[in-house]
């Protein structure tokens, strides 16, 4: 049985451990024009020719974190490489680089199968693809506990753990778009999609604090964890009624008899693209659009919640972790302990509720010389979700397109850069095959272990197209 404790545990490990490695699509495509997915950053942009891909048309993943792998991974003695956790790392030199919150987000999407089909100034597209989002906030004082646990020179400490969070959303996009020419000046785009809504969970807390000290802690937990999917996953609990455990069970969902209807009923939600662009000038475009416009609408007979609000004396925790080399007998008596420590029990009282996409606006400018085959352009992004600003970048771009065949772009993220990174990407057709391949925040510098430096963020777009 997998607990939750030991599935938040190694969330938190493997988010900080491959912030390096993986919300948003590469935004150094956005000013390569002949690339088949170039009409998913700006409905109104599409590429010149009718398209197919399946399976492989458009594969994206990304990484953003306050953290980079540099952070996590160090050099140990003989040039090894130890964790953060390790005993011989310098531990006070770890967290006073840290916020009080680190933030670790990312997503993952694969398009099963997208066509558009070009009829002179309209484009016409289908798409239909799996999209996953993950956030994760970890509080300063997650790591304090574990990493130094209680001050030996007061009666007791304090631990605030209340901004602990975790989110993440599975579904399936597919849709409709219509790009439409109107003169040589103005094109407006348009893409509707019908969600699906796989699985979504989520854990939060109003109040999760822990006063410490050698005889006992008292906590205060004030939270929930919420999960909304098929109940082939089912939240366990013990006789007192807590939370223990995840279950899985996937057999109806193999053999003859497969029944696959809870996979399409759990949620279901609808989104829109919308997309303008401009060219007042013969050497210069102008660009805007919003994307991911959406909801999710989670149907309450597939929602499972426990909830937690107890102030309530706990016997402590082994804080030795990093002391042993079977981590991952550590990590789970790690995270039995915290599945204690939170002390969610089952609520039966659970709704239907709402999730939304992030959303996010793109502005462009590109001008060209030498006929528009160079060119330089500034895009700005924003994501948000429920009101609030997710993050803001900026990217300068330099783009290089000699013909129908290549086309090339070197880029700049001017707020994740850090002078460490660059981006790149390409888009390659050789008769009907068309291929791309692009990354925003290609690391520029390593350790002798070839570790990036500084870099935290990190993100892969490919794909294999027919375009005729």
């Amino acid at each position: 049985m997998k607990t939750t404790g030991r599935i938040l545990f190694f969330i938190v490990l493997l988010s900080a451990l491959t912030s390096e490695l993986f919300a948003q699509k590469v935004n150094s495509l956005y000013f390569l024009e002949r690339t088949a997915m170039h009409t998913r950053m700006n409905p109104a942009m599409a590429p010149k020719n009718s398209c197919f891909g399946l399976g492989l048309g458009n594969i994206a993943l990304n990484i953003q974190s306050d953290l980079a792998l540099s952070d996590v991974l160090i050099p140990g003695q003989n040039g090894s490489l130890i964790s953060f956790m390790h005993p011989d790392a310098d531990k006070a030199l770890f967290l006073s680089g840290l916020g009080d919150v680190s933030n670790f987000s990312g997503n993952f999407n694969m398009e099963l199968i997208n066509l558009g089909l070009r009829m002179k100034q309209a484009y016409i597209s289908f798409h239909s693809g799996i999209y996953m989002d993950m956030g994760l906030g970890m509080p300063k004082d997650f790591f304090s506990l574990f990493m130094l646990g209680m001050d030996a020179t007061q009666p007791s400490t304090q631990f605030d753990l209340s901004v602990l969070n975790f989110e993440t959303n599975l579904y399936n996009k597919t849709g409709v778009g219509l790009s439409l020419g109107l003169g040589e000046i103005f094109s407006l785009g348009v893409n509707v999609d019908y969600l699906i809504g796989l699985g979504h969970m989520k854990l939060g807390f109003d109040e999760l604090s822990i006063n410490a000290s050698d005889q006992s802690w008292e906590v205060v937990s004030k939270g929930y964890i919420r999960y909304a999917g098929p109940k082939q996953l089912m939240l366990t609990y013990s006789d007192e009624n807590y939370l223990n455990g995840i279950t899985t069970d996937f057999s109806s969902l193999t053999g003859p008899e497969a029944s696959y209807g809870e996979l399409l009923s759990t949620g279901k939600g609808f989104s829109v693209d919308l997309g303008f662009t401009a060219r007042p000038l013969p050497f210069l475009s102008l660009s805007a659009s919003v994307t991911d416009l959406g909801f999710i609408n989670w149907n309450n007979d597939y929602v499972q919640q426990a909830v937690s609000n107890e102030t309530y004396r706990f016997d402590g925790m082994d804080l030795a972790f990093g002391e042993s080399s079977e981590d991952e007998e550590e990590g789970n008596a790690i995270g039995d302990q915290l599945q204690e420590l939170m002390r969610l029990s089952k609520d039966v009282s659970s709704e239907a509720f709402v999730s939304k996409l992030t959303s996010k606006l793109n502005i462009g400018a590109e001008a060209g010389v030498l006929n528009n085959r160079i060119s330089f352009g500034l895009l700005s992004q924003t994501a948000f979700a429920d009101n609030a600003l997710l993050y803001q970048d900026f990217m300068l771009s330099a783009n290089f397109k000699p013909g129908s065949l290549l086309q090339a772009a070197l880029t700049y993220s001017l707020l994740h850069g850090k002078m460490s990174s660059f981006g790149a990407a390409i888009n390659l057709k050789l008769l009907l095959v068309n291929f791309f391949l692009a990354a925003d925040y290609i690391p520029l510098f390593y350790n002798p272990q070839m570790i990036p430096l500084n870099n935290s963020h990190f993100n892969l777009q490919t794909g294999f197209n027919l375009m005729f």
